[in-house]
């Protein structure tokens, strides 16, 4: 894992791809997935927009044989959400541009835990940042981001018992500016409580990433989050 900073008393690192999330769990960290192209953009518009519950999962075809996810249970834990909440499951996948057969195919194993546990999905939509949330009436529902970079690293989180969040600094339909990465430094801050936080870059191959988790950085320690343990 690569940070920001070296100190094993540091309360905010900074790590790229799974391997860096993986070994932040290790550290007990709260996991902050910075997927700006597009699936932690998507899940803050959908949120915005009224979602009341949102989960990351594989991809069928990368989850064949990976011991460490399971976007079945993820199916399953959503599902089980969105009875207790009396909603519906929606997923968001990819391709982008692509038949709806196509992101059924994507979102195989999502879609069996979800039906497993006695619901249908409600719907399947392309994973395209702001614009997702146009697609629907988000008010009721549950999402599901199944996707190769953020997707695949919160189901890995997840299924380690480690905490895990979203954040981006892209704009969404209601905020631009500052205001979504304030957003997500806000509700990591309220998630993490006494824990250290590493934002992760999902895709160190992805610039936008890189920066963003920078920038989000300087947000945490401008809004008083300290740099290291007390």
């Amino acid at each position: 894992m690569a940070g920001s900073w070296e100190s094993e008393r540091s309360r905010l690192t900074i790590a790229y791809n799974l391997s860096g999330a993986l070994e932040a769990v290790k550290k007990s960290a709260l996991i902050v997935v910075v997927d700006v192209i597009s699936m932690s953009t998507t899940l803050e518009a959908v949120t915005e927009a009224g979602a009341v519950g949102i989960w990351g999962a594989c991809p069928s075809p990368k989850a064949s044989g990976n011991t460490l996810v399971n976007p079945f249970r993820i199916g399953q834990l959503a599902a089980r959400e969105a009875k207790n909440k009396g909603a519906e499951v929606v997923i968001i996948t990819e391709p982008r541009v692509g038949s709806c057969e196509e992101r059924k195919a994507n979102a195989a194993d999502v879609i069996r835990g979800v039906e497993n546990e006695g619901l249908p999905v409600g719907e399947i939509w392309p994973n395209l940042g702001a614009e997702t949330a146009k697609f629907t009436h988000w008010h009721n529902k549950v999402a599901v981001a199944v996707t190769d970079a953020g997707g695949v690293i919160y189901d890995a989180v997840y299924q380690l018992g480690g905490m895990i969040t979203t954040a981006t600094v892209a704009r969404t339909l209601g905020m631009k500016g500052v205001e979504p990465a304030l957003k997500g430094v806000e509700r990591a801050i309220a998630m993490a409580k006494k824990s250290p936080i590493t934002l992760v870059a999902a895709s160190s191959n992805a610039l936008e990433d890189v920066l963003a988790v920078h920038y989000l950085a300087q947000l945490f320690i401008a809004r008083g989050y300290c740099q290291f343990m007390d």
